[in-house]
């Protein structure tokens, strides 16, 4: 995995992937331990990353919500 600060941009790019193989639940952790970790810590030169993580992982799960919303209106007798 590349690293936050290797200056090509590549972990983004990774990273959003990973997002995709996630559970909703470990999504919301993630949001929610980066976010407290930000809060306790401001200064922390890592909070650039922990702000990107935040939002890569509410990125995935308003696609997840976005296609669910999408398949119901198409009928899509499969979705939950």
């Amino acid at each position: 995995m590349s690293d936050y600060n290797d200056g090509t941009g590549q972990w983004h790019s990774t990273y959003m992937a990973k997002t995709k193989w996630m559970t909703d639940e470990e999504l919301r952790y993630v949001i929610e331990d980066c976010h407290n970790a930000m809060h306790a810590m401001p200064s922390n030169p890592k909070c650039e990353q922990y702000a990107d993580e935040a939002h890569y992982c509410a990125m995935e799960l308003r696609r997840r919500t976005m296609e669910l919303r999408r398949a119901k209106q198409n009928g899509d007798s499969n979705v939950r």
